[in-house]
C-alpha cells in the first residue's frame, strides 16, 4: 500500500476511534466517504451466512431509504450472491468480496438480484467487508456500493478492504446501542 493510502486509512480509523457510543455506523459511513470516496457504506450486523451456526438475524445500519431496505429483506435477501457458496467461502477465506467476481459463478437469482435489484438502484458493483468482534466473536459485514459511472472497483480499493475489516474488529461490539437518526435498524 502507499503512503498516502495509510495515510486515508489512518484517518478513517482516527474518526472511528474518537465516535461515542452508539455513534460508530453514521461516523465509520462519513469516514469512508470522506477520506476513501466510498459513498452510501452500510453495514449488516450479523449476517447469518457468515456467523457460526448460520442462525441468527441481520440488523442494518444504512444510508439508504427504508425502501431500499424493505424490499432486500423481503425479497432479495435469499438470492443475494455474497451469501452464496462461492461468496460465503471468499469472505471467509479473504475478508472481502465484490459483486463483480462473484457474478460470473452466480445462478440466475443470484444474477437476477445484480441485474434487476441493485442495478434499478443504480448499484453496478459492490464491495462487501468481513467485521468480527474479537470480544464476542459477532460478525458484521461493512458494504460500499459502486456506481461504474463514478468509479469502479479498483485494485487499491481491494488493497484497502482487506486492511480495513481487521482495523475495525476492536470497535464491533454485540451491543452497538441504539440506532442512528435517519438510518434504519431492521431485524
Amino acid at each position: 500500500m502507499e503512503q498516502l493510502q495509510y495515510r486515508r486509512l489512518i484517518k478513517v480509523l482516527e474518526q472511528v476511534a474518537g465516535a461515542r457510543q452508539g455513534e460508530l455506523y453514521p461516523v465509520l459511513a462519513e469516514a469512508v466517504a470522506v477520506h476513501l470516496g466510498w459513498i452510501d457504506a452500510f453495514v449488516a450486523e450479523n449476517p447469518a451466512y457468515l456467523a457460526p451456526g448460520g442462525a441468527g438475524e441481520e440488523q442494518y445500519l444504512t444510508m439508504f431509504r427504508p425502501a431500499f431496505v424493505e424490499e432486500y429483506v423481503e425479497r432479495w435477501r435469499l438470492s443475494n450472491p455474497f451469501a452464496s457458496r462461492d461468496g460465503i467461502a471468499c469472505l471467509t477465506r479473504h475478508g472481502v468480496a465484490t459483486l463483480g467476481r462473484l457474478r460470473p459463478r452466480a445462478t440466475e437469482p443470484e444474477r437476477d438480484f445484480s441485474d434487476t435489484f441493485l442495478r434499478h438502484h443504480g448499484i453496478d458493483d459492490m464491495l462487501k467487508i468481513v467485521v468480527r468482534s474479537p470480544a464476542t466473536g459477532a460478525v458484521s459485514t461493512l458494504g460500499v456500493p459502486f456506481d461504474g459511472d463514478r468509479r469502479a472497483i479498483e485494485p487499491s480499493d481491494l488493497l484497502m478492504a482487506t486492511a480495513l475489516g481487521p482495523l475495525l474488529s476492536p470497535y464491533f461490539t454485540a451491543n452497538p446501542g441504539p440506532a442512528p437518526c435517519g438510518r434504519p435498524h431492521l431485524g
